[in-house]
């Protein structure tokens, strides 16, 4: 093993306040893993509660390992204690993004363990998977775990998962296997032929505090201490598959919001609020107000036009925020109906005024191109709107197009996406026609959108594709799937009403007719159902149970 990728794992919990080191007699040895880079994996609020909720189990030890391309031809170790893979007993990994899949074959053959669950034996980990992405549509991920954890993983994981693991420790790994296919929402690939696997979700998002665990300069939101407000969101915009597959929407009462955001302030002065919606949050301003009395300061991950008010506004620039983002997502009202964000130009324009008011520095407004039954008229609304927008705010605007991706679990699950050449166009005449408005225009470019749409409504076909992979790259990945026969339309087109989707093994709750209401009010340019203020209680979508239709007093 080379010295420097010793070297690197140790400089990296040097540098870090809250790891845990611990020696590994008689524990279930845990590796978990975010298939990126340190930077972006150190990001991810999942791995911090995850390796929080491990590590505070005497019996257990959970170690990280992330995916780093210039030591690639290194060994890959974990950054505790510079183990290899294949002495754990378990290895787990959360997967936020579609596009992370590509890493995951290099991560597998860089620790020397065989791709597929089928070529593994005893004497490998184990390898489970969970995250949003997988929860919306574990197939094209299938034949490399053991098992994926569908939907919220805390309890699944504490309760049922690290248990069995201890107990069956050295057991025949089909035994394990076996046992793991019957804990409700564990799929497990090899046994799960039939049926479907319900996705978990937690009701009591007091037990498993979702916060920053492990401080580090070295990553997108070192300088935050982050904290998860709320979790889901029933707002209903058709686009969102977070916002389907984390129903219901629950949130933290302020007081425990706010012990877990001055928990932060011995090592962060910034606290991050995050949400599906920031600004849908109740207490928001009084939440906001008592951090900033406490001497800190705010962020904020999101925020809704039609939510936002102007104290907000205020605080967040006396936090020495210097960029706010709105997200109008499309141009005009009708489409804005049809994608079921209805925010008025009135409501948007508004929180543009209270941030040209305070002097910030930066607008950043999020578009998307592409959406169902968008027009030439609905792009070039754009370009009227961030006029307008300019003749309010005077300083940086940037705008964000990007293509919409139709995704598992919405409303829009069977849609066409936009072919290439029409994203390219519409992005293209977005920045000539916004560069005289000094508007920066940034977007992703249709050919990756395109990817994240085929690796987002794949099938198992495309595991022998990812596998074939001579480097993890998005161009690498369409030549071998068309030397695999298949084609990026076969999983970009249209889809019949009555054909069957790869990821209706995951059973999210949502009531199929539920989906296809929401999609004909689409089509009508009518905005659909939204969850009611307290979150509970209309049972009208299917998420709910009977026994949550109710609200308690902590909400």
């Amino acid at each position: 093993m080379e010295w420097k990728t010793i070297a690197r794992a140790k400089q990296r919990t040097e540098s870090e306040d809250g790891g845990v080191t611990k020696e590994w007699g008689g524990r279930l040895r845990i590796l978990f893993s975010y298939p990126n880079t340190y930077f972006a994996g150190m990001s991810n609020l999942a791995l911090h509660l995850f390796y929080r909720i491990l590590n505070e189990m005497p019996d257990v030890l959970c170690e990280r390992a992330f995916w780093e391309p210039e030591l690639s031809d290194e060994p890959l170790i974990s950054l505790e204690s510079q183990r290899r893979p294949e002495e754990f007993d378990v290895w787990a990994f959360t997967f936020s993004f579609e596009m992370d899949y590509l890493n995951l074959p290099f991560m597998l053959r860089q620790a020397g363990i065989p791709l597929f669950a089928d070529e593994r034996d005893e004497s490998h980990p184990l390898l489970v998977a969970g995250g949003p992405a997988l929860s919306g549509n574990p197939e094209p991920l299938a034949p490399f775990f053991d098992a994926i954890v569908i939907g919220e993983g805390e309890e699944v994981l504490a309760d049922r998962l690290v248990p069995l693991w201890k107990e069956m420790s050295g057991a025949p790994r089909h035994e394990i296997l076996e046992a793991m296919a019957e804990i409700e929402s564990v799929y497990v690939p090899a046994l799960h032929t039939d049926g479907r696997v319900r996705r978990a979700w937690i009701r009591d998002l007091t037990r498993f505090p979702t916060m920053t665990s492990i401080y580090t300069a070295d990553t997108e939101f070192g300088g935050l201490h982050q904290v998860e407000i709320s979790r889901g969101c029933g707002r209903g915009c058709r686009y969102c598959m977070a916002g389907y597959i984390y129903r219901p929407p629950r949130r933290l009462a302020l007081a425990d919001a706010l012990d877990r955001a001055l928990a932060g302030l011995g090592h962060r002065k910034r606290i991050g609020l995050v949400a599906a919606a920031v600004s849908d949050y109740p207490q928001i301003e009084e939440l906001m107000e008592r951090i900033v009395d406490a001497g800190g300061s705010v962020s904020v991950s999101s925020l809704r036009a039609d939510s936002v008010t102007r104290r907000m506004v205020e605080l967040l620039a006396k936090s020495g925020a210097r960029t706010i983002t709105i997200a109008p997502e499309a141009g005009t009202w009708r489409l804005r109906q049809v994608i079921n964000k209805p925010q008025t130009d009135e409501q948007l324009f508004r929180v543009i005024e209270w941030v040209s008011e305070f002097r910030f520095q930066s607008l950043k407004l999020y578009f998307m191109i592409g959406h169902p039954t968008e027009t030439e008229e609905d792009v070039e609304a754009i370009v009227d709107f961030v006029r307008e927008a300019r003749e309010i705010f005077r300083r940086n605007i940037s705008i964000n197009a990007t293509p919409f991706v139709p995704k598992p679990h919405t409303p829009f699950q069977r849609s066409r996406m936009v072919d290439e050449s029409t994203l390219e166009r519409r992005q293209k005449m977005l920045r000539r026609a916004l560069k005289p408005l000094k508007a920066r225009v940034k977007g992703e470019r249709p050919f990756l959108s395109a990817v994240q749409g085929v690796l987002a409504r794949g099938d198992r076909r495309l595991a022998e594709v990812l596998a074939s992979m001579r480097k993890p790259s998005p161009r690498e990945f369409v030549r071998k799937l068309e030397e695999h026969g298949l084609s990026r339309e076969e999983f970009l087109r249209e889809m019949a009403p009555d054909e069957p989707l790869p990821w209706e093994k995951v059973e999210s709750g949502i009531r199929r007719s539920f989906l296809e209401h929401e999609l004909k009010k689409s089509l009508e340019n009518s905005p659909g159902y939204q969850c009611p203020p307290d979150a509970r209680g209309c049972l009208r979508c299917g998420v709910c149970p009977s026994d949550w239709a109710f609200p308690d007093k902590r909400v």
